[in-house]
């Protein structure tokens, strides 16, 4: 298949999937309750833990203030919470919250039995290679990109 067919029906499918995965799942992401910018925020914080504003906006690759907004939305929902330093009160970082959390380890959970449900209908070996290939991917997506 030529790229440009590929590119067609990737535009075609990428929608079909992400809609075909939000039915399977009833969580807070699919019922719109937190954004995936927000969902991203939380992922950041319960991987890396408690982290400055400035290294939540690198790592999600916005501005400070579009991060302070993503932040403060979760500290209203009481997803987040800022801590001062207890070395230096003027370092503030942000944490998830146990109710953050648990709304975390819901969602992971359900994606994880939706891939389980999804998957098992595929064989080992083209599981892998899909693996392969989504790496690749990633990895393609993850270089600087060339202006």
């Amino acid at each position: 298949m030529d790229i440009q067919r590929f590119s067609e029906r990737m535009i075609e499918l990428l929608p079909q999937l992400i809609r075909g995965s939000a039915r399977q799942e009833h969580n807070s992401f699919t019922r719109g309750e937190i954004t995936l910018p927000q969902l991203s925020v939380m992922e950041c914080l319960a991987r890396h833990g408690a982290r400055p504003m400035h290294e939540i906006a690198r790592e999600l690759e916005v501005s400070r203030p579009a991060a302070t907004g993503l932040v403060n939305r979760l500290i209203a929902q009481r997803l987040a919470r800022r801590e001062h330093d207890t070395q230096d009160r003027r370092v503030v970082r942000v944490s998830i919250t146990p109710k953050g959390r648990h709304m975390l380890t819901n969602i992971w959970s359900q994606k994880r039995r939706t891939l389980v449900r999804v998957f098992g209908h595929i064989a080992p070996h083209e599981r892998a290679q899909y693996l392969r290939t989504l790496e690749r991917v990633v990895e393609i997506l993850s270089q600087p990109q060339a202006r």
